[in-house]
């Protein structure tokens, strides 16, 4: 019987979705007052909270304590940013990092943006992911008085310098290039006032980080570097790369993360003005390659802590996490900071890095994108509780929003859903009932899945076949073992489930059906379909011409055809 009312339910609310087309985007958008949320206890100051953005590369739930109980690797400084804070056990990114970034700093799914399977590097024009209409968290909390920075791994897309071409081979030294010039369509681009980053974090050449735009690297310095192992001049440790190209010939890969704390700890030393700020802060740790300094900054041992140099980072990543509280402690400004830790898709070993879940990095099953998700904000959110509720990278975006006291942008973060308020309390229940999850390769999406509560519904799709399906219900299969679409377990309740979660998906997903009948434009107009083939210039500002005239405005039609 509860299955059935639960379907009711669902029933009910898909109708709603379908009558209602403004609601899609206007749905969860929070009062300046916060009252939606009952958000008073966090609007009641007049100072805006500092915030702290910690992304981990490739950490999946099984690799952090208390997820699964594997404590593999000792982690005393996240095991107390739990202790202080709110621990998410069924978050969710993308099953690949470039995605999820888009994800977490658009507040969209990452078909929103301009390439569904993310903007990993430099490209000769439209190089970013973010759609122009798109504001960013960045210029979100920029334009709400932060003063912003952003250190790491940025994985979003740029543009070289012009005048100049680019040369994927020879990045740095060829076609041309002024690199007295900054890149373009890069973070200083979008919202941030500072930044210290590279492209592709450690994984992929150019080897040289860019300050504000621009490449630290002279020419005089720049080096081809072989994939293998390296001794670097400080000799703590061997750095190693990965894939060949062109870097800085100072390359380290083993200081990376240590560098980020050093750039951190001086913003902070030299904050000294009122404004609050947002630190987005993406290490390096754990993605491949692997290679761990021999000894921390403070001079703790990491290479050999632990039996492979992948739990070894685990081991740093930890150490990061500790440097990174500890200056706030000694700036005194930890009560002041939103203190947030996630990753961007799921861990790289199936077992130790995701738990009991099937499925690891890329995987379309929960080990590939649930993620580790910890809150901490002192006296406002409680410590050492969890939440067991959906959410998803994209609802940090109205979630800082609704924590900041401020508003999200209007066409922007369309998919984002505050769980302030399930945050502070438990027994406010978390708005969030779907989330979808694409993997795409090739500019097709190949899998995807949609959650309702804890029903999950996977589709595969190939090009040549037709796609398949598979039906999971993880309160009583955390694993995905039973599939509940195979003949002797199949009735007609899950038939008609699927039926539904079929169409939220595709609803939701690059593709969805064009709506048939009328509903609100931007400009609170009832109109239909037409009206965009009418004025197709509409679907440029418009965020309704995407999301129910796909035909007509949709920007991924070239892989439509696999939604039959």
């Amino acid at each position: 019987m509860r299955c059935i009312a639960r379907l009711v339910l669902f029933f009910v609310f898909i109708a709603c979705q379908f009558s209602i087309a403004d609601s899609h985007v206007k749905e969860f958008m929070i009062d300046e007052d916060g009252q939606q949320h009952d958000a008073s206890r966090i609007t009641s100051t007049s100072k805006k909270p500092n915030i702290l953005l910690i992304l981990a590369d490739d950490v999946g739930t099984g690799d952090i304590p208390h997820y699964w109980g594997n404590n593999i690797v000792q982690m005393p400084n996240i095991e107390a940013l739990q202790k202080k804070g709110v621990t998410f056990m069924d978050a969710h990114a993308t099953p690949l990092c470039a995605p999820s970034r888009y994800m977490l700093l658009s507040g969209n799914y990452a078909h929103r943006g301009r390439y569904p399977q993310g903007a990993w590097g430099f490209k000769e024009k439209d190089g970013s992911n973010f759609d122009r209409k798109q504001k960013t968290m960045a210029q979100m909390l920029k334009n709400a008085g932060y003063r912003t920075t952003m250190y790491g791994k940025w994985h979003l897309g740029g543009e070289i310098p012009q005048p100049g071409t680019l040369n994927k081979t020879h990045i740095l030294s060829g076609g041309g290039n002024d690199w007295s010039n900054p890149i373009t369509n890069g973070p200083n681009d979008y919202g941030f006032d500072e930044s210290y980053f590279t492209m592709a974090g450690i994984q992929t050449p150019p080897y040289s980080f860019f300050r504000d735009g621009y490449l630290t690297t002279s020419m005089e310095d720049v080096k081809w570097w072989k994939t293998g192992r390296s001794k670097p001049a400080n000799k703590n440790g061997k750095s190693r790369v990965g894939k060949a190209g062109e870097g800085d010939k100072y390359w380290d890969s083993t200081e990376y993360n240590m560098r980020l704390v050093q750039e951190t700890n001086d913003f902070l030393a030299n904050h000294n003005t009122t404004d609050p700020f947002f630190i987005y802060f993406a290490m390096g740790a754990v993605h491949t390659p692997h290679s761990p300094a021999q000894t921390y900054l403070d001079g703790t041992k990491i290479a050999g802590t632990y039996n492979t140099s992948h739990l070894d980072l685990l081991h740093e990543m930890d150490l990061v996490v500790g440097s990174l509280t500890s200056m706030l402690e000694d700036q005194g400004l930890i009560e002041d900071t939103i203190i947030i830790f996630a990753s961007d898709n799921g861990g790289l070993v199936e077992g130790s890095s995701s738990g009991k879940l099937r499925g690891k990095k890329s995987s379309i099953y929960e080990g590939g994108h649930r993620v580790p998700l910890i809150m901490r904000y002192d006296n406002i959110l409680p410590a050492g509780e969890t939440r067991d509720n959906l959410v998803g990278l994209n609802d940090l975006y109205a979630t800082i929003a609704d924590l900041a006291g401020t508003r999200v942008p209007d066409r922007s973060a369309q998919d984002s859903i505050s769980f302030a308020s399930h945050a502070i309390s438990e027994s406010n229940a978390s708005p969030r009932e779907w989330l979808g999850t694409w993997a795409f390769q090739m500019g097709k999406t190949s899998r995807e899945a949609i959650r309702y509560g804890h029903m999950k519904l996977v589709r595969i799709l190939r090009a040549s076949a037709n796609p398949t399906y598979e039906m999971y219900n993880l309160s009583e299969d955390i694993g995905e073992k039973k599939n509940l679409l195979k003949r002797k377990f199949r009735t007609n309740e899950i038939n008609e489930l699927k039926t539904m979660m079929r169409k939220y998906l595709r609803r939701e997903g690059p593709c969805p059906a064009d709506h048939k009948g009328s509903f609100k434009n931007a400009k609170n107009k009832w109109v239909t379909c037409d009206f965009f083939k009418a004025y197709p210039v509409a679907c440029e500002w418009q965020v309704q011409g995407e999301l129910f005239c796909n035909s007509i405005c949709g920007r991924h039609r070239n892989f439509c055809p696999l939604y039959v």
